[in-house]
């Protein structure tokens, strides 16, 4: 019995799982070495041309909010909208802004540094990770709506739609909770070293967050030469309310959403999967998010749950607003058409490689750290 026991325990068939799932990876290797090689220049270009020039910056200023103390005098401008519209300290509010304002991982990395500072609790930490994942503006209105839809008013629709949704879901999660009490922070005594250290952590970020898109664009190429995608369409557009162009650019945005955008762009389908799409993340997202933090501060499962609800939810209010500015609306369905996401190589390539490459030479500047001493947000 107890040798049953063992060869079934959770770790044993955690193993053989990854076994078999390389080994199936590999083989798929194999058999569409074209479809992957493909689809990883396209995400690589996309990496290099949209992903760094936009995140870039918002990584490495949430990075510098939270170590500098920057965000600690910000806080005692607009921290009463944190402390009472969240119930989190005061000294979320940088993090806060950046989730809502600079892309998806801008919030989760803020989160695991205030975290992993002792500046918020676990429960903190958890509640917010449960709706500072949102889309930013360059993404959303500059890449979306000027470029994909051919509409800036159709961007920032989407944007404030998806960002509304995620107020709401941050007010529903601190209905319940106590008003917080303000920790003592630890501010560096020289900012010159969080200048340094924060573009080091934004590279860190847009390396991680690179490699997820890489890997998932070459997992889809996959699923695209094995016949499965067109399974799981069929699938979704048999007994279902969508029709298969809507199924493809559903299941696209489940799995990662940039690829949701050319899927969505190259069908023309409803904006309400735009909304959908970009609120809900994809798994490609989410993966990123899980990599800023050693442990997950809440379940996964109601990390999925959230997502989800704030899909519907932005989808909802997008629709609401869609009747306030039908213009807006009308304007992206006539404009938008089928665009290339990789973009193309031009300058912009060879600025986020000097992006790149400058911050691995902040890693050589990079000593000791920096002296702290203790203050209070009043």
């Amino acid at each position: 019995m107890e040798a049953i026991k063992r060869f079934f325990s959770f770790e044993r068939l955690s193993a053989k799982f990854c076994g078999a799932a390389f080994l199936a990876l590999g083989a798929a290797l194999l058999a569409f070495p074209k479809e992957v090689q493909e689809a990883t220049l396209s995400s690589v270009i996309y990496c290099l041309t949209v992903l760094v020039p936009s995140l870039f910056p918002f990584m490495a200023l949430t990075s510098f909010a939270v170590t500098s103390g920057a965000g600690i005098a910000l806080s005692r401008v607009l921290g009463f909208l944190s402390r009472y519209v969240f119930r989190l300290p005061k000294v979320c509010t940088a993090s806060l802004l950046m989730s809502f304002l600079g892309g998806y991982p801008a919030g989760a990395r803020g989160v695991s540094l205030l975290w992993k500072q002792g500046s918020i609790t676990r429960e903190q930490a958890g509640r917010m990770m449960l709706f500072c994942v949102n889309p930013g503006i360059a993404f959303v209105v500059t890449f979306l709506g000027g470029t994909v839809l051919g509409s800036f008013s159709a961007g920032w629709l989407l944007f404030l739609s998806v960002t509304a949704a995620g107020i709401l879901l941050g007010v529903f999660t601190g209905l319940f909770a106590k008003f917080p009490e303000e920790k003592f922070v630890p501010v560096p005594a020289v900012p010159g070293g969080a200048v340094i250290r924060s573009a080091v952590d934004a590279c860190s970020g847009i390396l991680k967050m690179s490699a997820c898109v890489v890997l998932f664009s070459g997992f889809t190429a996959i699923l695209h030469g094995s016949g499965l995608y067109q399974f799981f369409v069929k699938l979704l557009s048999g007994p279902g309310p969508f029709s298969q162009p809507e199924a493809a650019a559903a299941l696209s945005f489940f799995i990662e959403v940039t690829g949701g955008v050319g899927d969505a762009a190259k069908f023309q389908v409803s904006p309400l999967f735009y909304a959908f799409g970009l609120a809900f993340a994809g798994l490609c997202v989410h993966l990123q998010v899980f990599s800023f933090f050693e442990e997950f501060p809440v379940s996964k499962c109601k990390f999925f749950l959230f997502r989800f609800l704030h899909g519907f939810l932005a989808a909802g209010i997008y629709s609401l607003l869609s009747r306030v500015f039908p213009s807006a609306v009308n304007t992206a369905v006539l404009s938008g058409s089928p665009v290339a996401i990789s973009g193309g190589l031009s300058a912009t390539v060879a600025g986020a490689l000097s992006l790149l490459l400058l911050c691995s030479a902040f890693l050589l500047l990079l000593g000791r750290d920096c002296e702290t001493r203790q203050t209070v947000i009043k």
